[in-house]
């Protein structure tokens, strides 16, 4: 465990009963009324925007700084090349797979106005609230960072759950949350780490790995 998350978890001053309901709101709750239909695919916009404002709330009321969220220049110069490897990697990795198993480019992409912008919102929100908070959440729940790493994937995994095709699309949630948990603990970076993660949803969305019917990203 990076020295950083160490830092950020002995200045949570979150109880650990508390920390474990705000995961459970903004992480679990939700996703669980999705999968059980109690919310419905138009209203999911307006779940995303409450969740954000929530996190905000939480992160404010709790005086979280923006070394505690990652955010410092020296950081980015110091990890840029372990992320740059990463992201590649992790591009060719998805791109050769989704050419295995017979998925396609979506065609014309760069006229889809949603494609391009609601990627990138969402791997924002997901690194702030999977990364940047989540893991020094869970630091403080729990003692062993490798069980940090696997409980983070999994909480990852499972907001992929309201996705179709599970079969393909939960393992490589659970695949990629270790992958992005792993860099975190080992590289705290949140501005690297949002810029990976939107490359990567890029590749990820731009074969269809992760579509909601209806919905073009």
């Amino acid at each position: 465990m990076d020295e950083q998350i160490k830092y950020i978890v002995e200045n949570i001053q979150t109880s650990k009963k508390e920390l474990l309901l705000q995961i459970l709101l903004i992480f679990i709750l939700p996703i669980l009324l999705i999968d059980l239909s109690i919310i419905s695919s138009g209203q999911r916009v307006y779940l995303l925007v409450a969740l954000i404002s929530l996190l905000v709330v939480i992160l404010v009321e709790e005086k979280w700084t923006l070394l505690m969220l990652g955010i410092t220049k020296y950081r980015i110069k110091k990890y840029i090349i372990p992320y740059t490897i990463f992201t590649l990697v992790t591009v060719a990795t998805i791109s050769l797979f989704g050419e295995k198993i017979g998925y396609e480019e979506l065609n014309k992409w760069w006229k889809y106005s949603h494609f391009i912008y609601g990627f990138l919102l969402v791997s924002i929100f997901q690194e702030v609230g999977y990364r940047a908070y989540l893991i020094p959440a869970l630091s403080k729940l729990i003692s062993r960072p490798w069980l940090v790493v696997i409980v983070n994937a999994l909480i990852f995994m499972f907001l992929h759950s309201i996705f179709p095709n599970p079969m393909i699309g939960l393992p490589l949630a659970f695949i990629g949350g270790l992958g992005f948990a792993i860099m975190y603990m080992r590289y705290p970076s949140l501005l690297l780490i949002i810029i990976s993660h939107s490359i990567i949803n890029f590749a990820v969305v731009l074969y269809g790995f992760f579509v909601i019917p209806g919905v073009t990203y």
